[in-house]
């Protein structure tokens, strides 16, 4: 055991991936031995909430602070510069290992309820390497208790051209509306318009964008021009996040697909309603070229 729990090695092909078990990590990402995205120690504490799985709410609530139910109920304040609860409950938790290939890895966790969160799941993540396509991912959660619960997913990893600068790379996203955080305000920002591919520069992200396409798969690809190396995050999820990652001295790109925007649990905005019994599924891909 070390900082980040234990770590998995998963091969396939010209792939390879860490895993660790604090937050169902991902700890690294290569092919032919590049980068795919921003790697931590597994030693180390990452920076940023590097790789980590976000549950049950991906991003902030706001001042610490939902009403669910006819109930007023205040997670702990874990952002002070924001004044948010940000990223879930399980990010730092130690998950288990339920199963092992030479390419793929389970992990489980049990969230029990807390006065913040009082409500009672389980949540699993299968990582898989695919020689030909490279990782993917399913997260499930499913609904242990005996009342309904507000839920929410995400995953947050920094998508890289092995470690380059981002300011000389290529971003392309679909069609979005864009919204300001924390303000959640939509607006058309010119500067942020990245369906034509395009250097970022010294452009400054950290917005929300959804995708016009609802329900349909959609890609966010990042491209190195002088290595010609492409980067890409596939998934269907109706929310994405994007840091230009100052934290990490812009050496990647946060690509966050989420399954509600920031503060969900207080404007109901694509919020999941999980009652007895009820899951919830959300997948991911990263690859390159």
């Amino acid at each position: 055991m070390h900082k980040s729990g234990k770590t998995l090695v998963l091969n396939a092909g010209d792939y390879r991936a860490e895993i660790v078990t604090v937050g169902a990590g991902l700890a690294s990402l290569t092919h032919r031995g590049r980068h795919l995205v921003i790697p931590h120690a597994p030693e180390e504490m990452p920076l940023a909430h590097l790789g980590k799985v976000l549950i049950p709410w991906p991003n902030r609530i706001t001042d610490g602070r939902y009403t669910f139910d006819g109930e007023t109920l205040t997670p702990a304040i874990n952002d002070r510069a924001s004044n948010t609860a940000i990223h879930g409950l399980l990010a730092w938790q130690n998950w288990q290992i339920a199963g092992q290939t030479p390419s793929s890895v389970t992990l489980t966790a049990f969230l029990p309820p807390t006065y913040g969160y009082p409500f009672m799941l389980a949540a699993e993540i299968t990582y898989q390497l695919v020689e030909s396509a490279g990782l993917s991912a399913r997260i499930l959660s499913k609904n242990l208790g005996d009342r309904a619960a507000p839920y929410g997913a995400g995953v947050h990893p920094y998508l890289t051209c092995n470690q380059q600068p981002i300011d000389r790379c290529e971003l392309q996203l679909p069609a979005c509306d864009i919204f300001d955080v924390p303000t959640s305000t939509r607006g058309a920002v010119r500067e942020l318009d990245f369906q034509a591919p395009r250097t970022i520069g010294s452009t400054q992200i950290d917005h929300t964008f959804h995708p016009l396409d609802v329900g349909s798969r959609w890609e966010v690809r990042l491209t190195d021009p002088q290595s010609a190396m492409a980067v890409w995050l596939r998934s269907n999820q109706p929310w994405i996040q994007i840091y230009s990652g100052e934290k990490l001295e812009r050496r990647g790109l946060a690509v966050e697909p989420m399954s509600c925007p920031p503060d969900a649990f207080n404007s109901g905005v694509d919020l999941v309603v999980l009652g007895p019994g009820d899951a919830h599924q959300m997948s991911f891909e990263i690859g390159c070229e």
